[in-house]
């Protein structure tokens, strides 16, 4: 009787563990924005720039490009960065201070120019990742493109890829390194 007790008892909590562990995979397909792994990234603090924050930017392993250097080109007192790591990952930032329309005027023109058929990938209240095509061509070439809006100690910043856009794996680090971007004042 007693051995069957215990049998009980250890089957009932493994089942519970595989239920958790259940619930946790759920969880982390339901959020991927909260539970990314930045293991091919280098954190970069960007105060030197003139930004007081930090964001993950993919490193020589990442598989598209990037390099060990990351360089940033940055006019002193300006309002826009570029950030570089080799010759496939460039984020461009621009500062909008306090104007906070950024997103919806955005979403308003997005499928503004005519030469392009344009299909939205995955949108949320910050960033949009959306997939253009020329509607003239006849290979069908497509190309990804992200743009988000961050709001870090009291300023909106544009964050989106190069206007020729990129690979669907670029645009996939991309997100990664804005969904990092966050100030290095914490509040107490």
């Amino acid at each position: 009787m007693r051995t069957a007790f215990l049998f009980l008892l250890i089957l009932q909590i493994m089942i519970s563990c595989a239920d958790e562990s259940t619930i946790s995979s759920t969880s982390q397909t339901n959020n991927d924005d909260l539970n990314i792994d930045y293991y091919q990234f280098n954190e970069f603090i960007m105060d030197s720039v003139g930004i007081d924050a930090s964001i993950m930017i993919p490193n020589e392993t990442a598989g598209i490009g990037a390099s060990f250097r990351i360089e940033v080109l940055h006019d002193d007192g300006g309002f826009k960065w570029q950030i570089s790591a080799g010759r496939n990952f460039n984020i461009f930032i621009e500062d909008y201070g306090d104007y906070q329309y950024l997103m919806p005027e955005f979403i308003r023109r997005i499928d503004t120019k005519d030469i392009f058929k344009t299909q939205i990938v995955k949108q949320t209240g910050n960033y949009i990742i959306y997939k253009r095509e020329l509607k003239t061509a006849t290979k069908h070439k497509s190309t990804y493109h992200f743009y988000g809006v961050k709001y870090i100690n009291g300023v909106y910043y544009e964050i989106k890829n190069s206007e020729e856009g990129d690979s669907k794996k670029v645009i996939e680090f991309i997100l990664k390194s804005y969904l990092s971007l966050s100030s290095n004042t914490e509040i107490l």
